[in-house]
């Protein structure tokens, strides 16, 4: 047996694969910079693919590019499963009306997509000689295209800005679902195409046979629905169960590949499933009719950034520079076709539905940016060999519209959810002003009182204020001012004038908890919170994720006991147990200091620079290190000396 051929074989097969592999690693940085500009992440892998591409640099020729057409196949799976997840049809009953109104008058974004596009192929040299009907064809498949949307980028913009409302749930469920809708539109489209090309009569045959299609593509996406419930049910790592999973999406693009080649073979007629349909199928199935959901959820999200790179990354390297030169004029018009059938059918759809005129105006804009299913369907247009040699050409005119939809997307749609007063960003803190104040909130004046007087040791002046609750003695000490509140609520906080308070400590019920740091979050940008949870477990992240220090009482004493065991010394000072060492926290406030090496500081040799926190990160300190301004240092030192200390890093 003459091995050479098949060691041949095989370094042709992994040297793409290695190639491939060190440019992820070039683009995953080009990515990372292009978001320094806000521009999404997709948008720098997209153009560090074309760059390394046959076209440009050749990193990648376009023999390699084919040859790892497998990636393509494997990302499109775990996009259609995602899309399937995203479509939680509990979550959008309250705006049921609205939702399907909208997403039914979107649907002029599909004619209007495919008329211009049928004018347009007149201006294309590949497309203007072809019959009528091809144009067609051809027309109705960028149509769909068109309609696609982006629910990752909608569900990522809505957690940044932590938007909530009638405009945002609309918004999420039109986007969700287009993309179910648009998947089904795409299998019709693709085989009335094929259709087409191979001179397939349109008869009632055909209908039959399509509808034998769409059904065995059901079937596929039920039977893949229960091989993914019995890998989520085997007690294995999560890391076999995501590899199992990726492993089956792209068996299911193996198999509709196999099964088209067979059934030509013997029945002269090519079957095809559309394996992105059965793969979302599937990902409905698991995320609304099984117990798994949230695994399955966090398996996706954690496997989706290195596959969303490979499949932009080669997405970018396969468009045809010379195609989009000619092409990028259709591109820009097919944008503006888009946007303008996205406001008629976004203002009609809410028009019929009830919603408000200010909605009506501006809601289209939260539905432009387009990423993963669009740029994966238009994949599959151009390695469709039925359909050279306009396939290719026609992908990248596609690819070209839907980079600047995903470019001017995002922006319109934190604008439009700003507008609407659904946007809830983490307000502005204040500058220091001299004074440092904390608000100590309690539904009784024991605990909150006792905290109050160990402030004021170290300067601080109190705001202690009881909620919902009588007075139980009458305080009257330096530095302590009492106020009562009815509730929490943001008429009751706003009486109060946080704007200037630097700490806020809530020792309420957990509830009450989470009002207060949702209200701060949202209205005044205390840096400095901390909060007493009983249930940690089902608030403790939600308060850690507005920015609160999270205090569990049934963890707290033990992790003291052991801290008191492991490293008595420390525990004690941060006690306050060692009269002669404390531990505290200065800002880095004065101009000068800005760029000074911490061995260059003029502060007292008794004095130690724990640590330094600088944008959210502590640092271990040494003394070649630089301050910068708003450094936060933990100095730990005789109490006499440090607020000496604090003065000097003050301005």
């Amino acid at each position: 047996m003459d091995i050479l051929p098949i060691l041949l074989d095989f370094w042709q097969v992994i040297v793409p694969i290695a190639v491939f592999l060190v440019v992820l690693l070039a683009s995953n940085r080009i990515g990372k910079f292009f978001s320094f500009f806000r521009l999404p992440l997709i948008t720098g892998f997209l153009i560090a693919g074309l760059l390394i591409g046959p076209d440009i640099l050749g990193v990648l020729s376009r023999q390699a590019v084919e040859s790892l057409y497998f990636v393509n196949q494997i990302a499109l799976a775990v996009i259609a499963l995602a899309a399937g997840n995203e479509l939680r049809l509990k979550e959008y009953r309250d705006r049921f009306r609205s939702i399907t109104c909208v997403t039914i008058f979107q649907l002029l974004t599909f004619l209007g997509g495919t008329a211009g596009m049928y004018v347009l192929t007149s201006y294309i040299p590949v497309m203007a000689d072809l019959p009528l009907v091809s144009r067609v064809a051809i027309s109705a498949l960028a149509g769909v295209i068109l309609v696609a949307r982006s629910p990752s980028s909608a569900i990522a913009i809505v957690s940044e800005l932590r938007a909530k409302g009638p405009v945002t749930h609309t918004i999420l469920g039109v986007t969700v679902i287009m993309d179910v809708i648009v998947i089904i539109m795409f299998a019709v489209s693709a085989e009335v195409a094929h259709a087409v090309f191979e001179d397939i009569p349109f008869n009632f045959s055909f209908v039959v046979l399509l509808l034998l299609e769409l059904g065995l593509s059901l079937v596929c996406g039920v039977i893949l629905w229960q091989i993914i419930v019995l890998i989520l049910r085997i007690g294995m790592r999560s890391i076999v169960k995501s590899f199992s999973i990726i492993l089956i999406g792209f068996a299911v693009f193996v198999m509709a590949d196999w099964l088209a080649e067979w059934s030509e073979h013997h029945w002269s007629h090519k079957i095809f499933v559309e394996p992105l349909l059965v793969c979302m199928i599937a990902g409905i199935l698991v995320t609304n009719f099984s117990t798994y959901r949230n695994e399955f959820s966090e398996i996706l999200h954690r496997v989706g950034p290195p596959v969303y790179l490979a499949f932009f990354t080669l997405t970018g390297a396969s468009l045809e520079i010379q195609i989009l030169a000619k092409t990028w004029q259709i591109a820009v018009l097919l944008v503006l076709i888009r946007m303008v059938t996205i406001f008629l059918g976004s203002f009609t759809g809410g028009k019929i539905a009830g919603d408000t005129p200010r909605q009506n105006w501006v809601g289209w804009m939260g539905y432009i940016t387009q990423a993963g299913v669009g740029i994966g369907l238009a994949g599959e247009i151009a390695r469709q060999s039925d359909f050279d040699p306009w396939g290719s050409e026609l992908a990248t005119i596609l690819l070209a519209a839907i980079i600047i939809n995903q470019v001017i997307g995002p922006p319109m749609m934190k604008w439009v959810l700003t507008f609407a007063g659904e946007s809830r960003l983490r307000a502005a803190g204040h500058d220091f002003d001299g004074t440092r104040d904390a608000v100590i909130l309690g539904h009784k004046t024991g605990q909150p009182l006792m905290l109050a007087e160990r402030l004021i040791l170290h300067a601080w002046e109190i705001t202690l204020v009881v909620v919902d609750g009588d007075l139980e003695e009458e305080i009257d000490r330096p530095g302590i001012n009492v106020v009562t509140l009815p509730d929490i609520s943001e008429e009751s906080l706003g009486s109060m004038e946080l704007d200037h308070v630097d700490a806020l400590i809530s020792l309420l019920t957990d509830e009450e908890n989470m009002q207060v740091c949702e209200l701060n979050y949202e209205k005044y940008g205390i840096e400095r919170v901390v909060v007493w949870l009983d249930d940690s477990i089902t608030y403790g992240k939600r308060c850690h994720d507005l920015g609160a220090l999270v205090l569990d009482p049934k963890t707290s004493m033990v992790s003291l006991l052991e801290h008191f065991v492991t490293s008595p010394t420390a525990t004690s000072i941060l006690l306050g147990l060692d009269p002669e060492q404390e531990v505290e926290e200065v800002t880095v406030r004065d101009r000068i200091l800005d760029g000074v090496p911490i061995r260059d500081l003029k502060i007292p040799h008794s004095v130690t620079i724990l640590s330094v926190t600088r944008d959210g990160h502590a640092l271990v300190s040494h003394g070649y290190m630089t301050l910068q301004l708003g450094d936060q240092l933990t100095v730990m030192g005789p109490p006499e000396v440090l607020p000496y200390v604090a003065v000097y890093f003050d301005r």
